[in-house]
């Protein structure tokens, strides 16, 4: 999937990332040999071949695990931690890209269709070189360790106790 730059806002430092659950798929589930790559995209959409939606040399490896399971309820956000945080430069389009070899159980995530707008989401089976675009979105959130700065909303919300 890829996010814009204008959608990102601002350099950060991606320390997590979270997805919002929806309704179906089973209360567990668990996917193994499972990685996510972050990277920059020049387009604002994806083509179909993987590696050349992702700007020369720029899809870095950020978490790995044998196994991942995923227990969270409906309308609960499921959170990984990345191994190596990704210093997001807040210029460039971001592409996320999960992969994972099997699993067990089925996860379902809040999504969006965004139609007349680029191919944003592309999805594969395992060791596929090419994959088939939509323009739905999966909610997702990036986390990073970074303090609020003063003159954010969430910092205003502080200073003044609500």
């Amino acid at each position: 999937m890829v996010a814009t730059a204008d959608e990102i806002g601002e350099a950060i430092e991606i320390s997590s990332i979270g997805w919002h659950r929806a309704e179906g798929g089973t209360p567990s589930a668990a996917f193994s040999n499972f990685q996510i790559y972050l990277g920059y995209c020049p387009e604002d959409h994806l083509g179909t071949n993987f590696m050349e939606n992702y700007t020369e040399n720029s899809r870095t490896l950020v978490h790995k695990s044998n196994i991942i399971t995923v227990a969270e309820g409906t309308d609960e956000w499921f959170v990984i931690d990345l191994d190596t945080p990704f210093a997001y430069n807040g210029q460039d389009n971001l592409i996320l890209e999960v992969v994972w070899e099997s699993g067990s159980g089925s996860v379902h995530n809040f999504f969006f269709d965004t139609p007349g707008t680029p191919m944003r989401l592309k999805s594969a089976e395992p060791e596929a070189a090419t994959g088939f675009l939509s323009s739905s979105r999966c909610q997702f959130m990036l986390l990073s360790t970074q303090q609020l700065e003063t003159s954010t909303f969430g910092s205003i919300k502080v200073i003044l106790g609500e």
